[in-house]
């Protein structure tokens, strides 16, 4: 890669706009970019499936729907953008609380209750102030004449729920939700991680299963649950008892080059970083192009070249008209990828296994590895006996290392992001990484 410098028009003294910048240098890492682009079609599903869902007056349950894809695919940005846009959007899907839950958390009545009837209480109270729905998890909300009500529910709410022997019935009971149009829609992230409730015995989520069940509908609940995981998510949901996705099942992959151009062109001239008058247009093309192809259309590495770039901004003296070195921005851009795919090989506790992958990418043209080439490599050069790396591959599935080409066929796997097979064939080696990623910049 040539020398590249951006050079900033104006110095740079806003100390809120510097504050605002430096907040999302810090911010942590599943914390949503303050730029959403693209996903207007799965936003739009998920609006529709709202909207077919507040007309359904049998009881029949409303559709649900799984949305899966590689880490840093931007699942949770996803999930937080639909909040944004649907909850308390009375004039498009009706009255819409939204409720937002994790994965781990659908084992836990009492908590999943809590969490429906504070989203619920919360809403209402916002709409009587006239305020945007907000995310709520405290009770008590004065002059709204609910505190009563939602302190007395925080204390009884677990022995309401086995004196009625209904989760969903107590969540009714203390939200009177309205039952011609409210609808409320569930937002499951890091649905990979849904355990079982009864783990000895056959592995299904009682309380996810009721959230996809139809009963939801005639104990008066109208629920759109929006799974959302890895790439094993839709797996995931019919071991634990869900299995009628109904063709819902949406794949996250990577932002199209102009989306990616655009995220980086508006993150470039965002007000709140008081990058109004910056940049010059010609230098905000050239990020963008070096980004878009650095990045693959990944959100997370977008974001990650955007932080080392905001670093780097940050890190010069504010009344400078200074030049930013790229080269040192991609350099610490790889650096930063280059560690996010050790961390989740390593969380992936792939042992010996890493090495299988590894030696089967190598030997992969075209990056596809399938199962039988996996377990010979497995057995035969590394003794490990079938029961063992079966289990090992279903690890490496888990934690989006490796993914199934199409639900047609089990036998041929890929690696989701394709700088992660880069991280993989270099098997993590620095200067490899690093040599392969600049090629093509």
């Amino acid at each position: 890669m040539s020398e590249k410098t951006l050079r900033l028009q104006l110095p740079y003294l806003n100390d809120e706009a510097r504050a605002n910048l430096r907040d999302y240098v810090d911010a942590d890492d599943r914390d949503p970019p303050p730029i959403f682009v693209g996903r207007e079609t799965i936003i739009e599903r998920i609006a529709q499936e709202v909207a077919r869902c507040q007309r359904n007056s049998q009881s029949t349950a409303c559709f649900t729907v799984a949305i899966h894809g590689a880490p840093g695919s931007g699942k949770t940005s996803l999930l937080v953008e639909i909040k944004k846009r649907l909850g308390g959007a009375e004039e498009t899907v009706g009255a819409v609380t939204v409720v937002q839950l994790e994965g781990n958390e659908l084992s836990d009545k009492v908590h999943v209750a809590d969490v429906f009837i504070s989203e619920y209480s919360g809403r209402h109270a916002n709409a009587r102030a006239g305020k945007t729905t907000t995310l709520i998890k405290k009770f008590g909300f004065k002059g709204t004449g609910l505190e009563h009500q939602t302190t007395r529910t925080g204390r009884t709410l677990e022995q309401q729920i086995q004196s009625r022997g209904s989760l969903w019935s107590t969540i009714q009971e203390n939200t009177s939700i309205e039952k011609e149009n409210g609808v409320y829609l569930l937002l499951v992230d890091e649905a990979q991680n849904i355990s079982g409730s009864n783990p000895d015995q056959t592995g299904r989520n009682d309380i996810a299963i009721n959230l996809h069940a139809g009963f939801k509908a005639t104990a008066g609940l109208k629920i759109v649950p929006v799974f959302a995981g890895l790439s094993d998510t839709v797996s995931v949901l019919a071991k634990r008892g869900i299995y009628c996705i109904r063709g819902s099942s949406i794949q996250l992959g990577a932002l199209t080059q102009s989306e990616t151009a655009r995220l980086v062109t508006s993150w470039m001239r965002h007000d709140e970083f008081g990058f109004e008058n910056l940049f010059t247009a010609s230098d905000i093309n050239c990020v963008a192009r070096m980004i878009t192809v650095a990045s693959e259309g990944w959100p997370r590495h977008v974001n990650t070249y955007l932080r080392e770039l905001a670093r780097s901004i940050l890190g010069r003296g504010a009344n400078d008209n200074f030049e930013v070195d790229l080269n040192g921005v991609f350099e610490r851009g790889h650096n930063d990828i280059l560690r996010y795919y050790g961390d989740r090989m390593t969380a992936a506790r792939l042992g010996s296994y890493r090495e299988v992958i590894r030696e089967a990418a190598r030997r992969s043209l075209d990056g596809i590895v399938t199962q039988d080439a996996l377990s010979t490599i497995a057995e035969d050069e590394y003794e490990l006996p079938v029961s063992i790396h079966e289990s090992l591959h279903e690890n490496a599935i888990h934690a989006g290392i490796l993914e199934q080409v199409s639900t047609q066929n089990y036998n041929q796997f890929k690696f989701p992001i394709p700088s992660l097979l880069t991280y993989i064939r270099c098997d993590g080696n620095e200067i490899e990484f690093k040599t392969a990623m600049r090629e093509h910049m």
